[in-house]
C-alpha cells in the first residue's frame, strides 16, 4: 500500500521498502536533491518501523502510529539543522547517541532520523560514525542528504543506500495539474526550469508568486542593459531578497531560452557566448554554497551578462580566480 503522504514518484522505491518485510538493516541513506519528497519517504519509513503491524508500512490505527501521527512516540528519535546554525554539532550528536542506548520506552524498536546529515561538522561525523558501527540491537538509523557526495565514504559504506532521482517530466506534469488546477502548462514548465525539474519546489514557487520576483529580476537586467542603473544598485537591491541566489537561476534559464530559440525554433541566430556564461553560471551558484564574496560573485555574473553579449567575450575571470573567495579578502 502507498502512504497518503507520499508521492507518485516514489512508488517504486516504496515498493522496493516494503519487499524487506522486517529483515531491517540497521542504517539507511537517502540521498537525492532537494525538493522531491525525501523528508516524506524517510518519516513514512520511520512510521513503519515503530508500527505494530508485521511489515513496514505504517497501518495508521495502532496505538504507536497514533504516537507517530501526535510526534509524541517516545522511541522516535530526530536530529536536524538548528535554525539559527550552519552545522550539527558533535554536542547535539553527543546527546543523541545516549538516547539511542537507552531501553526502547515501547520494547520495540527505536528509529533515527537525520536530517541533511552532510551539514554535520568533523567532530559530529565521528561521533555518529561510533554509533553506526555498533548500534543497540533493534535500531534502524535514517540518514538523508542533498549533498552525498560531500559524504565520508566511512559513513556511506555504513549506510543501505536509497537514491532519488529528478522525476520524469510527465509524472511531474500529471502531479503539478492535480496540485495546481488554475495553473497553465507554460506557468507549470516554467517553474520546473527555475526549479531544476523538482516538483515541489516548483510548487512552492507558483505558490508563493515568485514568477512576481522573476518579473523584477527581468525589468533589472533590462534596465542594466539600458544603463538606467548600476551592477552594485542591482546587488544591493537583490541581496535583500530572501534568498538573493536566485538570480542565478534566472540567469541560467535566460540562457535555456536564447539557445532554444536559436537551436529549435530558429528565432534567433546561436551564438556560443550563451552556453559559455551558462557554464559560468552554474559555476557561481556552486561557489554561493561555499565561503565566497557574495556580493562580488553576484557583481560578476551580473558583468559577465552584459558581456556575453558582445562580440569580443571572454568569460570572466573572477569566476574562476581566488578573489571571490571569502577567506581571500
Amino acid at each position: 500500500m502507498m502512504q497518503n503522504s507520499l508521492y507518485p514518484w516514489q512508488a517504486n522505491l516504496w515498493q522496493d521498502w516494503l519487499a524487506q518485510g522486517r529483515f531491517l538493516g540497521q542504517a539507511y541513506l537517502l540521498s537525492g536533491p532537494d525538493g522531491i519528497g525525501i523528508s516524506a519517504f524517510a518519516m513514512a519509513m520511520a512510521q513503519g518501523v515503530l508500527c505494530q503491524s508485521d511489515g513496514v508500512d505504517a497501518c495508521q490505527n495502532c496505538a504507536q502510529c497514533h504516537q507517530f501521527g501526535q510526534q509524541t512516540h517516545p522511541d522516535f528519535l530526530r536530529l536536524a539543522l538548528l535554525e539559527d546554525k550552519k552545522e550539527i554539532s558533535v554536542d547535539q550528536v553527543r546527546a543523541l547517541n545516549e538516547q539511542v542506548y537507552r531501553t526502547s520506552h515501547q520494547g520495540g524498536y527505536k528509529v533515527v532520523l537525520i536530517e541533511q546529515v552532510e551539514h554535520l561538522n568533523r567532530s559530529a561525523f565521528n561521533a555518529l560514525l561510533k554509533t553506526l558501527e555498533e548500534p543497540p540491537t533493534k535500531t534502524v538509523m535514517i540518514l538523508t542528504t542533498h549533498q552525498w557526495h560531500q559524504l565520508p565514504a566511512t559513513l556511506i559504506s555504513r549506510c543501505r543506500q536509497l537514491r532519488f532521482a529528478v522525476p520524469p517530466l510527465d509524472a511531474v506534469m500529471t502531479w503539478l495539474h492535480q496540485q495546481l488546477p488554475q495553473a497553465d502548462d507554460r506557468l507549470l514548465k516554467k517553474a520546473l526550469k527555475l526549479n531544476w525539474g523538482l516538483p515541489i519546489s516548483a510548487k512552492d514557487w507558483i505558490e508563493a508568486k515568485a514568477f512576481d520576483l522573476e518579473a523584477t529580476w527581468q525589468t533589472d537586467i533590462k534596465s542594466l542593459q539600458q544603463q538606467r542603473t548600476s551592477i552594485s544598485q542591482l546587488v544591493d537591491k537583490w541581496k535583500k531578497w530572501s534568498a538573493p541566489e536566485i538570480v542565478f537561476d534566472y540567469f541560467y534559464l535566460w540562457t535555456v531560452n536564447y539557445i532554444r530559440a536559436a537551436v529549435y525554433g530558429e528565432k534567433l541566430p546561436y551564438d556560443p557566448n550563451w552556453l559559455v556564461f551558462q557554464k559560468s553560471v552554474l559555476q557561481a551558484r556552486q561557489l554561493w554554497q561555499q565561503n565566497v564574496n557574495k556580493d562580488l560573485l553576484l557583481e560578476s555574473v551580473c558583468l559577465e551578462w552584459l558581456q556575453c553579449q558582445q562580440a569580443d567575450y571572454q568569460p570572466n575571470p573572477a569566476l574562476q580566480t581566488p578573489m571571490i573567495r571569502g577567506d581571500q579578502i
